[in-house]
């Protein structure tokens, strides 16, 4: 650390170092090696935990135990290295059952069901019986009616019929309305607490098509009750009331791409081609203003108008090389990558862009495409804000394998290119938390049961990190799922992230829903962005491909169980 506390692992080595000395109960070396400025600094719960292991274990027990009480409360589980002075400090004064409520309340607010049913140990008396019934309104909300069962006007009595109303809303509002009118009367919510509630239940109506009156509209200005109510609007079709909700929408939302979209068109689809009158937006106006941008819905704007595809240039020139002599990190990044250490080459790849200008950032970009990591000048440019320059954000790559396996499989070149920039950002040896790997991101058992269906060999399975057999499955996968969905590439984009199954459960209610509407209420955020992604980046390979092509095919206008 003296001499190369500059080194991108050098903090790596040096923490887990130290939490070494923790298992192994050196604490006095630990001491010598970490203070409490580095304590209060720290995001490292096991680390943090040994140091106050060593504290408590070289005579600062009271400070010890004191600042335990921080750790104790976080809302989610901590490592093994906090037990031992967890079970201390449950020993003193310190530990009440008011804490406990307080962690509960946490770990419950946070849908941490695991730890919150294993702080249930901890309370006994009447206080189990309170937080035995959090947990069941937690997992079973519709126990929020009883209201026999939290007839007395307590603190925590107000906090469970708060939360269990809440998620009440979410799938019967209906009855979370029934019941809050009931509880209103009875115990006494704070002016916050009843404006929480009465928007969590107004959001969960008009997901069920009941929107306020005119009369009650008024009610409802927070920002969570504003967006829950337009998007309810648009889930709903609904367009009067979504003109009226966007409106409402905190400035700052209100003019975002995807809000000034849904605005046009729902102007559109209610019959007001122009404006009403002069402070009335012009629908027209709105959509030709995102149609010259380049994102998702830029590109569905255009198709909404109907206007000639966009001419995407090539970008911004190629920046002047980037001065490696001036940036340690970079000279040692590049080094590293030559002799396969490609983790610590990354580490200090980060580091160099980290220290840098926008300007060296896109300077490095190219410096990594030039070296053949992709992935890397992707990851540059969008830290650089370098959106103009394609080169480097859309790289042309694996031609070869793309074009035969999109011959084969009867798909466009563009989609497979999109998927794979999405999925992996180019990377071939990408492995996802979940274990989905290589270029097109794949899970063993799905590539497993692609190539049986392809009729390719087995051990293609186990080949992911080769792009050629990654992308003769991944290109077999989603040519399949478009077949499955009749032709229908957002579905099938869809199934591809999120699976069939839940796509099928998706369309279910959906048949003949405008396609911009199915993709805006995808059930899944992930997912939902992630169709936009792939739908917007295909849009743009069809363009530097030159084999320019909408963002989705005219006929493709509304969902369909069928065939379109």
């Amino acid at each position: 650390m003296a001499e190369h506390g500059d080194l991108a692992p050098s903090n790596i080595m040096y923490r887990r170092w130290l939490k070494k000395l923790g298992q192994k109960r050196h604490w006095t070396t630990l001491l010598k090696n970490f203070s409490d400025s580095d304590y209060q600094s720290s995001s490292d719960a096991e680390l943090r935990c040994y140091y106050l292991r060593a504290l408590y274990g070289r005579g600062q027990s009271e400070k010890a135990l004191d600042w335990t009480t921080e750790i104790w409360l976080s809302p989610k589980s901590q490592p093994k290295a906090c037990d031992p002075i967890f079970d201390v400090w449950r020993t003193t004064p310190r530990f009440t059952q008011e804490l406990a409520w307080q962690r509960l309340d946490g770990a419950i607010k946070n849908n941490q069901r695991k730890l919150a049913r294993y702080l249930l140990r901890f309370f006994t008396g009447s206080n189990r019986r309170i937080a035995d019934a959090y947990y069941q309104v937690h997992t079973q909300p519709k126990r929020v009616i009883r209201h026999s069962r939290f007839a007395q006007d307590s603190a925590n009595n107000r906090t469970i019929v708060q939360h269990g109303l809440m998620r009440l809303s979410k799938n019967n509002a209906a009855e979370a309305a029934t019941a809050w009118r009931r509880y209103a009367d009875t115990h006494s919510f704070s002016a916050v607490q009843r404006s929480i509630i009465a928007d969590h239940i107004q959001v969960g109506l008009a997901r069920a098509g009941v929107f306020p009156s005119a009369d009650e509209r008024g009610r409802f200005t927070s920002s969570f009750a504003t967006q829950g109510i337009a998007e309810a609007a648009l889930s709903e079709q609904n367009w009067d009331e979504l003109m009226y909700w966007v409106r409402q929408l905190p400035a700052g939302e209100q003019t975002t791409q995807r809000w000034q979209y849904w605005w046009a068109r729902a102007l559109q689809k209610a019959g007001r081609a122009q404006p009403l009158s002069g402070d009335s937006p012009d629908p027209q106006q709105m959509l030709q203003n995102l149609a010259g941008q380049r994102h998702y819905y830029g590109f569905m704007a255009a198709l909404a108008l109907e206007l000639p595809l966009q001419s995407l240039q090539a970008g911004t020139p190629a920046p002047a090389p980037f001065d490696l002599a001036s940036n340690a990190h970079a000279q040692r990044a590049i080094e590293l990558f030559a002799i396969g250490e490609d983790l610590n080459g990354r580490r200090e790849w980060y580091r160099a862009l980290d220290s840098v200008s926008n300007d060296e950032k896109r300077q490095l970009g190219h410096l990594a495409r030039d070296i053949g990591d992709l992935s890397l000048a992707i990851r540059s440019a969008n830290l650089a804000e370098a959106m103009d320059d394609l080169v480097l954000r859309f790289p042309i790559a694996h031609s070869s394998d793309f074009n035969s396996a999109a011959h084969k499989q009867d798909v466009a070149p563009a989609l497979l290119r999109a998927v794979a920039r999405q999925e992996s950002a180019y990377q071939p040896t990408a492995r996802s938390p979940v274990g989905a790997r290589g270029l097109m991101q794949l899970m063993p058992a799905t590539a497993k049961l692609v190539a049986k269906r392809a009729r390719l060999p087995n051990r293609f399975a186990t080949q992911l990190n080769d792009p050629k057999v990654n992308i003769q499955l991944g290109s077999y996968h989603i040519a399949w799922l478009i077949e499955r969905f009749n032709g229908q590439l957002p579905l099938a984009i869809a199934a591809y992230n999120a699976g069939e199954h839940r796509v099928d459960r998706w369309i279910k209610d959906a048949d003949r829903m405008p396609v911009d509407v199915w993709i805006e209420t995808i059930p899944f955020r992930e997912t939902r962005n992630y169709v936009k992604n792939v739908l917007a980046f295909t849009y743009v390979y069809n363009q530097l491909l030159e084999s320019p092509a909408a963002i989705l095919e005219s006929r493709v206008v509304s969902v369909s169980r069928n065939s379109p």
